[in-house]
């Protein structure tokens, strides 16, 4: 072939090869219109709400979900993954580490549009249990004010690495108790301290000639400072002396103690002050009897006249019993307030006073609290109740049964929906299922929470959810997030409202 030929040649290709170059340019081009449209689409649209604190949901969440904003590790100024956050005195507090970063504690406040960060700072290996007490958070032997960060108080004791909620003679691990709350420093959040003192119980580490107890309670100031102590020692079958605190709600600052050695059948015999250590001596109960309400205790027992006579006791918050009332034939079992969960209008948790318990006894309506679940005898595991109304799901066949939630259940302030993982199924094989939004009663599923990437969520306002979702771990799901669903890459937290119309 002849130069000249060669020549004739490409000129003939060229329309071709800037068609396909056309082409190639058109598709790249529309790619990247599309990838910016559904940023365009999928971008945060910020928090507008009212900042009203609860631990109930809006109706507006009906709507369904949008995301409003997403916070990285690079945003907040800190390396490290996010280990556990938590709600203090209206602001969050985010623990990072790990990655060969030092363990930073973040502020922020999220009333705003987008999240600010009020402080960053950096402290020492945690080895021991975390906690939200009132405005501060106890971090690595420090008290923290969660308004600006400062350090108000070092522990020259700090709480003990390896503790429990639940007496442990056999192990002999320390024992504690919050006010309320169950501690798993395991779980490795914060424990919240809902009352005046956290009461630790050491158990002794030196021969009896060097220590005259078994246990040594003492109870710790947020300030670390110590507020009282008393001593503990054990028998072949039962706890000799004041006993330990059973890790139940504070009533009036009071817990029932037990005294019994293998802390199994919770016999109480006194009944502890949290804040200054004194324990009031009572008659003897079952634990799980009592029934804790506003003014005091409810329990089971019989008329003193009568022994065949059931009778309502009430029970002072110290354990001094009050009265004792006739109790007909109940409509609801006393033992089945445990399993009632009641929120009064800020979402704040509601217990009855002890006159409105008796009422829904022999009613079995709840009228002293805006939103109330519970369970029925039939259902073990869950709630299956909402407001005095039958909790339904729907059946794979499309039909509606009835249905139990789990007790991690989130209810709207005014009953309408329930944030909730599925309602129990049996012949489900979804190993982690994520959390749906569920009208209530009729359990008609909404919205899911995986529509925003996340698989679970907690209320902060009531009308923003806060989560720390999975990072995409492969390219496939960096690819759909590139693409405008959820979550963005390095993504450690998000905020979550009420999808808003169009």
């Amino acid at each position: 072939m002849t130069l000249s030929d060669t020549l004739t040649s490409w000129r003939k290709s060229l329309p071709t090869i800037l068609r396909r170059l056309a082409i190639t340019l058109s598709v790249a081009l529309v790619g990247a219109l599309a990838v910016g449209s559904s940023w365009l689409v999928h971008r945060p649209v910020g928090y507008s709400g009212d900042a009203h604190a609860s631990s109930l949901i809006s109706p507006g969440f009906a709507s369904g979900f949008d995301v409003a904003w997403e916070l990285t590790a690079a945003d907040l100024g800190v390396g490290g993954s996010l280990r556990a956050y938590e709600e203090v005195d209206g602001r969050l507090v985010a623990f990072f580490g790990g990655q060969d970063q030092p363990p930073t504690l973040v502020g922020l406040d999220l009333s705003g549009e987008k999240p600010s960060v009020l402080w960053r700072r950096e402290v020492a290996a945690v080895d021991s249990p975390m906690f939200a007490w009132g405005e501060s958070v106890v971090v690595a032997g420090q008290t923290i004010r969660v308004a600006d960060g400062e350090v108000t108080a070092t522990w020259a004791t700090p709480i003990p690495t390896h503790i429990s909620s639940y007496f442990d003679d056999f192990n002999k691990k320390a024992f504690i108790n919050v006010g309320g709350d169950e501690v798993y420093p395991a779980d490795g959040g914060f424990s919240r301290v809902t009352s005046p003192v956290i009461v630790v119980c050491y158990p002794r580490d030196k021969p009896d000639a060097v220590q005259d107890f078994d246990y040594l309670c003492l109870g710790w100031n947020k300030d670390g400072t110590e507020a009282w102590r008393y001593k503990v020692n054990l028998s072949p079958h039962d706890l000799q002396g004041p006993g330990l605190p059973l890790p139940v709600t504070a009533v009036d600052g009071y817990v029932p103690v037990s005294r019994n050695f293998g802390y199994a059948d919770q016999q109480v015999g006194a009944f502890l002050h949290l804040a200054d250590g004194v324990l009031v001596e009572s008659a003897t109960y079952d634990a799980d009897a009592l029934v804790p309400v506003a003014d005091g205790w409810l329990l089971g027992g019989a008329m003193p006249d009568d022994p065949r006579q059931r009778a309502l006791v009430t029970l002072a918050p110290d354990g001094t019993e009050v009265s004792r009332t006739r109790l007909a034939d109940p409509f609801i079992g006393l033992t089945d307030l445990h399993f009632v969960k009641c929120w009064d209008e800020d979402g704040n948790v509601a217990l009855p006073t002890s006159e409105q318990a008796a009422s829904t006894l022999t009613s079995g309506e709840i009228p002293w609290a805006s939103v109330c679940v519970q369970r029925d005898q039939h259902s073990k595991e869950g709630f299956s109740m909402l407001n005095g109304h039958r909790l339904m799901a729907t059946n794979g066949a499309g039909g509606a049964e009835n249905g139990t939630y789990p007790l991690s259940l989130i209810a709207a302030t005014d009953g309408s929906l329930i944030l909730s993982l599925p309602p129990k199924d049996k012949d489900s094989t979804d190993k982690n299922p994520q959390m749906n939004l569920y009208a209530a009663p009729s359990g008609i599923q909404l919205a899911s929470l995986e529509d925003v990437g996340l698989h679970d969520a907690v209320p902060f306002y009531d009308d923003l959810l806060i989560a720390s979702p999975a990072r995409p771990d492969s390219r496939i799901a960096r690819l759909r997030s590139y693409l405008g669903t959820y979550p963005h890459p390095d993504t450690v937290l998000m905020g979550i409202t009420p999808k808003r119309a169009g």
